[in-house]
């Protein structure tokens, strides 16, 4: 520790001549013993090493008062500076030293503290003379001798926390760089697949089975629902793989589009689509199509997707959604016992569709005509984690330098 009086004449005339002494204490912190018109007490400059903020510090928090024991939010500290007779307390930090700010820029936690521990935001005339005495000390300090070696020991102080923070950030992003690189080799595996499938030659379809098909029908704790016919109309136009039926039942009549389900992230569909009405158009997001069927004389609309056909059986899964047209782009969910009953249909449609012997050429056919669009979105994918894996890298990297400064740091505070 190490005392000096000095004498210094602010900026402000208003003030008058400040003296104060100076001790220099540890962790890089300074006290300035200030007395002068209307000022006195003790003004704590310290050099902010904060996470995240530069190795060296390059700015500094002044505190109002000097360290002890207590609660420094509703305690006042040693040796508070009395500002026309008002008790400054707390801190006011970012400041640069080489350039102090002027005017209005004591922080929000300069405040008053009264006797009884409520806080107070400052007068006028305290704050003002409060700015330009902080001011005087930061210029002070800015030109002392010992400022380089008192920012070291700022940042030494706190350089073990940092470094271990430091390298907790860089393991972070370094999982992600990891975890990343194998989202794109997953991604280029399905490119690659998806371009093997473009090459592959088409397999012969099927032909569509003439006349009606009796289908029974069951619900989902397997009770027995009757028997619907279906017929096969045509190979789907808008959607390559699928089929479409003709649906007659004593509850049903209308038409459903059942395929595979190639708007999924798959190079091979593995899913089942069904759709209610006759799809004229290759869009997922129709609202209404032709030919939508009618139970129990309510129109109904919708569909449904299952990601595995695998998981498809007579009685699962139990529920399925169907919607009454309520108008062009309105509608609402159907009946109870209408659901109950699309559900069957749905389900047993869906076991009749995977039933075809070409159960692998309407899959191919699905899949091939969506080559375009799942290269498309496989590349784009890509792009976007190579960004995403160099972002992670050059923050593993800038962790690490840093989390290494910081341990230089520490070897010279051994040496």
């Amino acid at each position: 520790m190490r005392g000096t009086r000095s004498a210094l004449r602010p900026s402000n005339p208003a003030l008058g001549l400040l003296t104060f002494d100076v001790h220099l204490l540890k962790h890089g912190r300074t006290r300035y013993v200030v007395r002068g018109r209307h000022v006195r007490g003790s003004f704590v400059v310290i050099p902010e090493a904060t996470k995240g903020g530069p190795v060296l510090p390059e700015t500094v928090r002044v505190q109002f008062g000097c360290d002890g024991d207590g609660d420094y939010w509703r305690t006042p500290r040693e040796d508070e500076p009395f500002v026309h007779n008002v008790r400054v307390h707390g801190w006011t930090d970012g400041i640069d030293p080489d350039n102090p700010p002027s005017g209005w820029y004591l922080g929000r936690y300069a405040v008053n503290l009264r006797d009884n521990g409520i806080e107070r935001e400052l007068t006028t005339g305290a704050r003002r003379r409060t700015e330009a005495v902080v001011q005087a000390v930061v210029r002070h300090w800015s030109r002392l001798p010992e400022r380089a070696a008192l920012v070291l020991a700022a940042a030494t102080t706190r350089a073990a926390e940092y470094a271990k923070h430091e390298a907790e950030l860089a393991a972070e992003q370094e999982a992600k760089t990891a975890s990343v690189r194998a989202e794109r080799a997953r991604v280029r595996s399905r490119l690659y697949a998806v371009n093997g499938i473009s090459r592959r030659r088409p397999r012969p379809q099927g032909s569509l089975r003439p006349g009606w098909v009796p289908v029974g029908l069951v619900d989902h704790k397997g009770l027995g629902m009757g028997t619907v016919r279906v017929r096969e109309v045509e190979f789907s136009a808008a959607m390559p793989g699928a089929l479409v039926y003709e649906v007659e039942g004593r509850r049903l009549e209308g038409r459903f589009t059942v395929g595979c389900d190639q708007w999924r992230p798959e190079p091979l569909p593995q899913g089942v689509r069904v759709t209610y009405g006759h799809v004229e158009d290759s869009s997922p997001f129709r609202h209404e199509h032709p030919h939508e069927p009618r139970v129990f004389g309510v129109r109904v609309g919708g569909l449904w997707d299952c990601e595995q056909a695998g998981r498809i059986t007579a009685t699962a899964p139990a529920r399925l959604s169907a919607h009454a047209r309520t108008g062009v782009r309105t509608r609402m969910s159907a009946s109870d016992a209408a659901e109950r009953y699309c559900s069957a249909v749905l389900r047993a449609l869906a076991l009749h569709y995977l039933a075809r012997s070409d159960r692998a050429a309407l899959q191919l056919a699905a899949a091939q005509a969506n080559v375009l669009s799942q290269r498309a979105q496989a590349r784009e994918e890509l792009r976007k984690l190579l960004d995403e894996q160099r972002r992670a890298e050059r923050a593993a990297r800038r962790h690490r330098r840093r989390e290494a400064e910081y341990r230089s740091l520490l070897g010279q505070a051994d040496g």
